[in-house]
């Protein structure tokens, strides 16, 4: 991990309905806060860097606006890895430009970045510390048909396709778990904040 920063990157991630990004609101009342899914979405705006080169792709399908359709191409990564690979490519290092972009603006000591798909990108080297945001397999499913409107099967193959919630606890500094109440999840990340 990086150690001649003068800005502390600390990333924030765990698996999908963890609540990464109820930590995030959170934190970002104190530090500032980048979202990857958020510097993604942009990205695939029409007109940006991301739109022109992944119109190129023959599987990446444009709506009657001349958008990229999101979910189309959602589908298309989720049920073909080549293809995800491919998006990847193009997508991941945008993404970090963005990042290192922001960084260059921001006056904090800690800046944090919510980056869903930390380790299966393989970008904890970019990362001065890691915060993990964990919580039990039912709660995650349960959030997602409540919040993100998965069917059952869909919450369980969107996080078979993720990396083990142990593997992810293992690498990382900093662990929140999450299976309780905002204010138990507060009270975590104020404790934590108050080592600083």
């Amino acid at each position: 991990m990086h150690t001649l920063s003068e800005k502390k990157m600390i990333a924030i991630t765990g698996s999908m309905g963890s609540g990464k990004s109820e930590v995030s609101k959170y934190v970002s009342q104190l530090y500032p806060v980048i979202d990857c899914d958020k510097i993604n979405a942009h990205l695939l705006e029409k007109g940006e860097k991301g739109y022109h080169k992944l119109i190129q792709l023959d599987w990446v399908v444009l709506d009657e606006n001349g958008q990229i359709d999101k979910k189309e191409m959602a589908r298309c990564m989720f049920s073909d890895s080549e293809k995800r690979k491919e998006a990847e490519s193009i997508l991941h290092p945008l993404i970090f430009e963005e990042i290192n972009i922001w960084k260059e603006k921001q006056n904090a000591s800690y800046l944090f970045v919510e980056v869903p798909l930390l380790f299966e990108i393989q970008a904890q080297s970019y990362f001065d510390e890691i915060w993990c945001v964990y919580c039990d397999l039912d709660t995650a499913i349960q959030r997602l048909i409540e919040y993100r409107h998965f069917t059952y099967d869909q919450a369980m193959a969107r996080i078979k396709k993720q990396l083990s919630v142990d593997y992810k606890k293992k690498n990382s500094d900093i662990l929140i778990e999450n299976n309780g109440n905002k204010e138990q999840l507060y009270h975590q990340i104020d404790i934590i904040l108050g080592r600083r």
